[in-house]
């Protein structure tokens, strides 16, 4: 085994796990989040929180976004490929955004074995 290779296969950097979604009558692929995507999605939903001006429904919004976007970057093809363009389908993926996603999100966020403290956690990543 050559461990140069091994350390710099594609997609080597992170946990994938396949999910049974019956809802959508398949199975998915989830890789665990980049530090730095977790990372920032829990800033702007913290950021989200303390504006103050803002709606509830306006924040709602928002979170949905950030969580639409974290989403897009843990959703892979079977070959460990993002099966999103962040650039172009957040809006689309926002519209129709659910619960199924949400605890796809949650299972990709679980192969990351965070401690009470996820933010603290993250950063230290």
């Amino acid at each position: 085994m050559n461990l140069r290779e091994v350390a710099i296969a594609k997609n080597c950097g992170f946990r994938t796990k396949s999910i049974s979604i019956p809802e959508w009558g398949c199975d998915v692929f989830v890789r665990e989040p980049l530090h730095l995507d977790f990372a920032r999605y829990i800033k702007t939903v913290e950021s989200i929180n303390e504006n103050n001006k803002t709606s509830d429904r306006v924040q709602d919004e928002l979170k949905i976004k950030a969580e639409a976007e974290l989403f897009a970057s843990i959703y892979v093809d079977e070959k460990g490929d993002p099966v999103f363009d962040k650039n172009n389908d957040i809006d689309d993926l926002v519209k129709n955004y659910g619960p199924i996603h949400t605890r796809i999100v949650n299972k990709s966020i679980d192969l990351i074995g965070l401690s009470e403290k996820p933010v603290e956690e993250a950063e230290k990543k």
